[in-house]
C-alpha cells in the first residue's frame, strides 16, 4: 500500500501530535517526509520521537526505510511510457504475450475487488445518484475517454450529466456556473495534469462536490476530493491500464440502475422512443435524381 493511502486509511488511531504529522505530510507530500527527521519534526510542530513513533506505526523499521519507500513511490509516480517501455523490455524479455497480458488484467481486477470498501462505493453512488445536482465529467490526456464513457452511461440512467472537453480554451469558464448543486467527476492518474488539478481545485472553491478516480499514488486532487476511487494501473505494457477504471464506471451504472429500476427503465424507454422518431425522420428524406447535378450537366 502506498504511504499516502496509509495516511488516509480509516480506523488508524492517532494521537493529536501524530495527527499534526499526517496533516503536515499530506499538505507537503512527499517533500516533508524527504527532509531530515529534525526538519520534519520542526515543520509539524512535534518532537523527533513523535516522528519516529509515527513512522514505526506505519510499519517502517526506522526513518531511513520510510524515506526509501517515499523515494520509490515518487519514482513510480513519475514513470513515463518511454521509461516504462525501457524498464520492462530489460526486466521481462519475452513476457507480455496475449495470454500473459489478459491474466495480468485479471489480477488487477481481482485486486480491485479485494480492496473494495462498500461504504466508499455507496458514498460515490449517493453523490452520482443525487438528481438535484448536475454532474460534470472530465479527464486528462490519457483519461478523458473514461470521463466520456461515464458521462454517456450515466446519462442513460439519470438527467443532468455533461462531459467536459479538457482541451477547450473555455475550460475554466465553466467554473463560473458551479455551485453546491454540482458534482464534478475527475479522472486523474500518475503524471497528473496540472490544469485538471487546478480546475478541480477551483470547482471545490465554488463548493462543487468532487468524485476522484485515480491510482494508488493518489492525484493531488485527493487532498480535497469528497470521495476517491482508486484502481490498479500497472500492466505488462509501456502504458498504464485503464481496464479497472472502466470496470469501476460500469459497476457504478449497474448499482445505480438497481437503486431505482423502474425509474431507469422508464428513462431508457423514453430515450429509445425518441431515438426511433429521430431515425424515422432521417429516413424520410426523399432522394430525387433530378435534384442531383452532375459534372456533365454543368458542362
Amino acid at each position: 500500500m502506498a504511504i499516502k493511502n496509509k495516511l488516509t486509511e480509516s480506523g488508524r488511531k492517532l494521537t493529536s501530535a501524530e495527527t499534526r504529522v499526517v496533516r503536515t505530510l499530506l499538505a507537503n507530500y512527499p517533500s516533508a517526509g524527504l527532509s531530515s527527521v529534525a526538519g520534519f519534526a520542526q515543520r509539524a510542530g512535534v518532537s523527533v520521537p513523535t516522528i519516529l513513533r509515527f513512522v514505526a506505526k506505519l510499519g517502517f523499521n526506522g526513518y531511513t526505510a520510510f524515506q526509501d519507500a517515499l523515494i520509490d513511490e515518487v519514482s513510480e509516480k513519475l514513470n513515463s511510457p518511454l521509461s516504462m517501455f525501457d524498464t520492462q523490455s530489460i526486466a521481462a524479455p519475452g513476457a507480455g504475450g496475449y495470454a500473459d497480458f489478459m491474466r495480468n488484467l485479471a489480477v488487477a481486477l481481482q485486486q480491485a475487488a479485494d480492496d473494495f470498501r462498500e461504504d466508499e462505493f455507496e458514498a460515490v453512488l449517493d453523490l452520482l445518484g443525487d438528481e438535484r445536482a448536475t454532474v460534470y465529467c472530465i479527464g486528462g490526456r490519457s483519461s478523458s475517454t473514461l470521463a466520456l464513457r461515464l458521462s454517456l452511461l450515466l446519462g442513460q440512467v439519470r438527467p443532468g450529466v455533461f462531459f467536459i472537453e479538457n482541451e477547450s480554451t473555455r475550460l475554466f469558464d465553466r467554473v463560473t456556473d458551479f455551485t453546491s448543486q454540482v458534482t464534478l467527476v475527475v479522472f486523474d492518474y500518475r503524471r497528473y495534469q496540472a490544469d485538471i488539478v487546478e480546475f478541480a481545485r477551483l470547482a471545490k472553491e465554488a463548493r462543487a462536490r468532487i468524485v476522484l478516480f485515480t491510482d494508488r499514488w493518489l492525484s493531488p486532487i485527493g487532498n480535497f476530493a469528497d470521495q476517491v476511487l482508486v484502481s490498479p494501473v500497472e500492466s505488462l505494457s509501456a502504458f498504464d491500464s485503464r481496464v479497472v477504471a472502466f470496470a469501476q464506471c460500469e459497476a457504478i451504472i449497474a448499482a445505480l440502475s438497481k437503486r431505482q429500476p423502474d425509474r431507469v427503465r422508464d428513462r431508457l424507454a423514453s430515450i429509445e422512443t425518441l431515438r426511433g422518431k429521430g431515425s424515422r425522420q432521417i429516413h424520410r428524406v426523399e432522394y430525387n435524381p433530378k435534384d442531383v447535378q452532375t459534372d456533365a450537366d454543368s458542362a
